[in-house]
């Protein structure tokens, strides 16, 4: 007969299950509290994979064990399956005259189950998993047991669901973390040993594992060799190329399907692993690298510590890591063969043709107002760069700014504060706040002392009202055509890269009819000719004055036009960029 300290039980046991987030601890006090509940000896508890509808064992007597997890019921399959599918519970009497029971988990605990009863695990309509209690103190299960073991269940799922959950965005939040690192890692580094070495450095904590390889091709023999390894013995690594070759499946296997593979138990899934590597467990995980899609070799991780297992969603993580790498590595070769075929100037002409494809260049899709961008370098590549945002029907956003430095670095640092500002223009709708926001992450990127000034601005054509900040870059303008004026745009900021507590100014001024924003770097007013005399702000002016009439485009390249038959022959110093925003 059941009694108001069953339910009291419950909720007592509730609050104690609900403020653990360990998946692990709160699937073994489940299972303990579940026998503890019906006077039973023990309980196992088995979670549903959401994929296959498969159930697995986590737990079973209070205990967590290896071997449980390889014990796999399919779906609707056994006791615990028709609980799962028909989301009803099930009381067996007797399991051996039941031939759905499963006696392995009795073999592995070394206890004997009699009889049992299988509650499913259900939250918002979904089945997570079964409750198996065994061997009640009486005998035989009866309804009241099934009616505690009901109000248990669904608080037990309940929190369960929360626990997985939050397993869920944690691990998420670690693999986007890994995942950030390793791209730094491949961004920044061009030698390969020195990658490899410290990208499975990283592979070990990640995957709490001992032993981690990157095995590439041999391009003249075709074999796999090992480029890199942790907690592989040197007289093993310097075998290897022979030994994978004639009896190594696992990496070939990869290599052949080019796709990853995992298992707890190689030996028991028929794909075997080279004894004379000397390996000390079963599980196992290999991701192909590949270039262009082309396998070129793989990655390892085996020997996990323990507890762990390894999972889809870990072989998932190993496999967006072996995109990365094979990126990175390919890099590195071209790299190689860039400086040993064509040195420095090949690389620099290289680096300009990406940089020029990162700059805007199509400004067709600004109907309602005339737009129009340039640069010109001093050198192959550039230190400055602009860019123009579509941020709504009526709102335009343009950027404009000059990286310390010249050359490659300057290029290189371009490209990466380019990025982080137009990640962030898309996302915040003030100028002062976006180079904020801008500014904090590019002082941790600045490792090498450089900086960058910019000058952002967003024309808002409903309210005719131009909003902008300005961080340490030289004066902006607005040629008012009806008044043949030159109104400074003023603001405070230092550069980007500096100060990481940085604030900005945020102005507003509003536009008139044929007001004309232009926006430009020091290389245009700072050029010079053979003379030595500097074109100059009034030159810019006049020409303004005398293309107003014109569209953006008219006015940038007349610009240009004008310092290029001023200046001659004279060598250009500095990087020259425009950008005009013309109001109907």
């Amino acid at each position: 007969m059941l009694e108001i300290s069953n339910f009291q039980a419950i909720l007592d046991i509730n609050q104690k299950i609900n403020s653990i987030k360990d998946v692990k601890s709160i699937l073994k006090d489940i299972s303990h509290y579940a026998g503890v509940l019906l006077n039973a000896e023990g309980a196992s508890i088995l979670l549903r994979n959401p994929q296959t509808g498969d159930l697995h064992f986590e737990v079973a007597f209070g205990e967590s064990s290896d071997a449980l997890q390889d014990i796999v019921i399919p779906k609707g399959k056994g006791i615990a399956g028709y609980a799962a599918e028909n989301k009803k519970p099930v009381i067996v009497d007797n399991v051996e005259q039941d031939e759905r029971f499963y006696p392995e988990v009795d073999a592995i605990t070394k206890l004997k189950t009699r009889c049992l009863v299988a509650m499913p695990l259900i939250n918002k309509d979904t089945t997570i998993g079964v409750i198996e209690v065994m061997n009640p103190a009486k005998g035989k299960f009866d309804e009241d047991d099934i009616v505690i073991l009901k109000q248990f269940a669904e608080q037990a799922a309940l929190a369960i669901s929360n626990a997985l959950l939050y397993k869920k965005s944690r691990d998420r939040a670690k693999e986007m973390e890994c995942l950030y690192q390793i791209s730094n890692l491949t961004n920044s580094i061009y030698n390969k040993k020195e990658l490899f070495n410290k990208v499975l450095g990283l592979l070990s904590k990640i995957f709490q594992s001992e032993r981690i390889s990157i095995m590439l091709i041999n391009e003249e023999t075709g074999k796999l060799y090992i480029e890199a390894a942790i907690g592989i013995p040197d007289d093993i690594i310097s075998k290897t190329e022979n030994v994978i070759y004639y009896v190594e499946k696992i990496s070939n296997l990869v290599l052949n399907e080019g796709k990853a593979i995992f298992s707890n138990d190689i030996e028991k899934q028929g794909i075997g692993k080279n004894k004379r590597l000397r390996y000390k467990s079963r599980g196992f995980i290999s991701a192909p690298i590949k270039v262009q899609n082309i396998p070129i070799g793989v990655i390892n991780v085996s020997e996990p510590k323990k507890g762990v297992r390894y999972t889809e969603e870990m072989t998932k993580l190993l496999q967006t890591i072996a995109n990365q790498v094979g990126q990175a590595y390919q890099a590195i070769l071209s790299y190689q063969e860039r400086i040993e075929n064509e040195k420095l100037k090949k690389e620099i002409e290289i680096m300009k043709m990406i940089q020029n494809a990162l700059l805007i260049s199509n400004f067709k899709d600004y109907q309602n107002i005339s737009i129009y961008a340039k640069m010109k370098s001093a050198e192959i590549v550039s230190g400055d760069f602009y860019d123009v945002y579509k941020l709504s029907p009526t709102r335009v956003g343009i950027a404009i700014g000059d990286v310390s430095g010249k050359g490659l670095p300057a290029s290189l640092y371009m490209a990466v504060s380019r990025s982080v500002i137009k990640a962030y223009a898309y996302n915040i709708d003030r100028p002062d706040e976006m180079l904020k926001k801008a500014n904090e992450i590019l002082v941790d990127d600045s490792r090498v002392g450089m900086f960058v000034t910019l000058f952002y601005g967003i024309v808002d054509l409903e309210k005719s009202i131009l909003y902008y900040s300005n961080a340490g870059h030289n004066l902006q303008y607005i040629y008012r055509t009806s008044q043949n004026e030159l109104i400074p745009l003023k603001s405070k900021g230092i550069p980007l890269g500096i100060n990481k507590k940085e604030n900005y100014d945020l102005v507003e001024i509003k536009l008139e009819s044929q007001d004309i924003v232009i926006c430009l770097t020091d290389g245009i007013v700072d050029a010079i000719n053979t003379m030595g005399e500097v074109f100059g702000l009034e030159r810019v002016k006049k020409i303004l004055k005398n293309y107003a009439a014109t569209n953006a485009h008219t006015i940038v390249n007349s610009i240009f036009r004008e310092i290029e038959e001023w200046s001659k022959n004279a060598p250009q110093w500095d990087d020259m960029t425009i950008v005009v925003v013309k109001k109907p």
